[in-house]
């Protein structure tokens, strides 16, 4: 099997046979023809320049309790997202059935890399993130997410295909106690027996879905996503951001604490931030030879123990940041005791 990057070599040949391409860059939004599972060969001949006339407004706030301001500076400009995401179907029809689970690390997060990028350009042309009519190139995108390990990712595809194609099974098998639901252009991550809910866009990637119990005994409850793209400064220039939710309905609060501080290497040295005006305070660091910046937020509700942490790469974790705050307000959480609910 060809190695994930070898794409760049081979599938991408064909761009270099079609100047005719960039000329189109600045004209609008492109739809690429599928037939059955493959992308085009010859993706010229089969573009189609959207209708210049602007399209009417959304009527609903797009990604509502969710900031829009860092819905701009795509990682790949229009075009080369129609360029990339054929040759990522390409290969990934070849290939995928011989990937693990570790392979698929990779092609997942350049995947969503596509994702952010298309998104972005859609809300600068139209103020939407999700299309109106039935796209494409979404379509493609969506087709591979829950295929290539991301939770929810059949749902989304679902609400986007065409009619006339088959609904995708639900790939990822979420605990038992956990449900993901998708409304418009949020997904809704749920624990109800816990009594706590968090809304999140639809294009975050939700890689890690958990209920279990930790080497100390405590159960807990684990959300793992990576927010959009954005540039920071690694060597490849852009990176996700990620956030974690853990939830623990029985330990205690000094012991939850101590545990995943040592987990995530914050140390008494840590930064306090105040995150809102429930005076809630969150650890920062930084690691300046990584230049990964780590933050976690940890407080108590009546039902259990709460945890968010954020982890980036710097520059990314200063433009994805506005989405943490939002995660954190969108997180909502019954205030009784479960021991106060009445039996069923």
């Amino acid at each position: 099997m060809s190695s994930w990057c070898d794409y760049y070599n081979k599938e991408m040949l064909w761009v270099f046979v079609m100047p005719c391409f960039m000329r189109f860059r600045e004209l609008g939004r492109y739809a690429v023809n599928k037939m059955n599972k493959l992308f085009i060969a010859f993706i010229c001949s089969l573009m189609v320049v959207s209708v210049t006339i602007a399209s009417e407004p959304p009527s609903e706030v797009p990604q509502q309790g969710y900031t829009t301001g860092i819905l701009r500076e795509p990682v790949f400009e229009l075009s080369q997202v129609i360029v990339e995401v054929t040759a990522l179907n390409r290969w990934l029809n070849s290939n995928y059935e011989k990937l693990t689970y570790e392979q698929m690390k990779g092609p997942r997060e350049h995947l969503y890399y596509l994702i952010d990028s298309y998104v972005k350009n859609l809300y600068a042309n139209d103020k939407r993130i999700i299309p109106e009519q039935h796209d494409l190139i979404l379509d493609v995108l969506f087709s591979w997410a829950e295929r290539l390990g991301v939770y929810g990712g059949a749902l989304v595809y679902n609400s986007l295909k065409s009619p006339e194609s088959a609904e995708m099974p639900t790939l990822m098998k979420l605990p038992d106690q956990i449900s993901i639901d998708l409304d418009g252009d949020l997904l809704t991550i749920s624990a109800n027996k816990e009594g706590w809910d968090v809304k999140i866009p639809y294009y975050f990637m939700i890689w890690n879905v958990d209920d279990f119990r930790a080497t100390n005994g405590m159960r807990m409850q684990l959300v793992a996503l990576s927010t959009g793209a954005a540039a920071d400064k690694s060597e490849a220039g852009r990176s996700q951001s990620t956030i974690m939710l853990v939830y623990s309905p029985d330990a205690d609060i000094y012991e939850f604490s101590k545990f995943w501080n040592q987990a995530m290497g914050i140390d008494n040295s840590a930064e306090e931030i105040t995150i809102d005006s429930g005076n809630r305070k969150s650890l920062h660091t930084y690691d300046a030879g990584a230049k990964l910046h780590k933050e976690i937020v940890i407080w108590r509700e009546p039902r259990g123990v709460f945890a968010v942490a954020y982890l980036a790469m710097d520059g990314a974790y200063q433009w994805s940041r506005p989405h943490l705050l939002d995660f954190l307000r969108s997180l909502k959480v019954k205030r009784e005791s479960p021991h106060d609910r009445l039996p069923d």
